[in-house]
């Protein structure tokens, strides 16, 4: 009995080298899913002129992407984009923001300026996040 339990521990220990959850089989996979999602929502918050939520939700694939693993170039991909969507987001946010406190009777090129640029800003970022993720879904034969 003693030979099956001590096989059946190297089983274990051989299949865990790692010996955190993040060695676990698919861990590092269902994190880039779950990223996934988050830029999923992003997207069309972006397009539709919601910087604030698009930002929370970039915030939330990149706080699901920093417990994985650091050297695989899918996690690096998707963590990459989820911090440009952030910042994009950001961006977007701070240029909306100022564009409410410049006032519209004496500076109204500059008001038009800023929200010409976080629109488009929102709109390319936004068209580029759908394409790399519609790129990814796996296609039904």
């Amino acid at each position: 009995m003693s030979s099956l339990s001590s096989s059946s521990a190297k089983t274990v220990i051989h299949s865990n080298k790692g010996g955190g959850p993040s060695s676990s089989s698919g861990y590092n996979r269902t994190k880039r899913h779950h990223a996934r999602l988050f830029l999923w929502l992003t997207s069309p918050l972006l397009l539709f002129d919601h910087p604030f939520l698009a930002l929370l939700s970039s915030s939330l694939a990149i706080y699901t992407m920093h417990g994985g693993t650091w050297l695989s170039h899918k996690n690096i991909k998707w963590m990459s984009v989820s911090f440009i969507s952030f910042c994009i987001s950001l961006y977007s946010l701070t240029l909306g923001v100022t564009s409410n406190y410049v006032d519209e009777d004496r500076a109204y090129e500059l008001k038009t300026k800023l929200e010409i640029k976080h629109r488009t800003v929102e709109i390319i970022w936004g068209g580029i996040l759908v394409l790399c993720l519609s790129l990814t879904m796996k296609g039904t034969d």
